[in-house]
C-alpha cells in the first residue's frame, strides 16, 4: 500500500493460496471494521470486494503454486478504508481490463472487477519488487 501518514490504524494478515482462506479474512474484516462508524451496508460492500480481490488472486495469480501467500492490508484515515493485497504472482493488473459487454457475454470474464469498481471508490494498481499491489479505497460517506 502506499504508505498514507494519515491513517489513523492499520491491520495486517497474511493469508495462504487457499479458497478456505476467504473465512478467515472475513473475521479479519469483521474484527476490524468494527470499531469504525460505518453502516452494515459499508462493511458488507468491503467484504464482497475482499472476497473477489482473493478469489482472483488464488485462481488467477497462483493457480497451482499452493504455498503461496497474500498480504492483506487494512487502513483506515478520518476520511476512508484502504484495503491493500500484495501477491507475489505473475504481473497483471486487472484495473487495465477492459470491461466485458455485460449483456452479451459473460464467459470472458472480468465481472468482478466491475463489481470491486462499482464497490469502492478508488482503485490502484502497481508492480513492485515483483510483487502485484492492488489498493481499493471506500470513503466513509459514499
Amino acid at each position: 500500500m502506499e504508505n498514507n501518514e494519515n491513517a489513523t490504524w492499520s491491520k495486517h494478515i497474511r493469508l495462504s493460496n487457499k479458497t478456505s482462506e476467504c473465512n478467515r479474512l472475513f473475521e479479519f474484516l469483521a474484527d476490524s471494521l468494527e470499531q469504525l462508524p460505518v453502516t452494515k451496508e459499508f462493511r458488507h460492500d468491503l467484504k464482497l470486494v475482499s472476497e473477489e480481490l482473493l478469489a482472483n488472486i488464488i485462481k488467477h495469480g497462483y493457480g497451482s503454486h499452493a504455498d503461496e501467500t497474500i498480504d492483506i492490508e487494512l487502513a483506515a484515515d478520518g476520511s476512508s478504508v484502504h484495503i491493500t493485497f500484495t501477491d507475489s504472482a505473475v504481473a497483471f493488473n486487472p484495473l487495465e481490463r477492459t470491461s466485458p459487454e455485460v449483456l452479451n457475454d459473460l464467459s470472458e470474464g472480468g465481472m468482478g472487477i466491475l463489481l470491486v469498481k462499482s464497490l469502492s471508490d478508488e482503485q490502484h494498481y502497481e508492480r513492485d519488487n515483483n510483487h502485484n499491489v492492488l489498493t481499493v479505497t471506500k470513503n466513509y460517506n459514499k
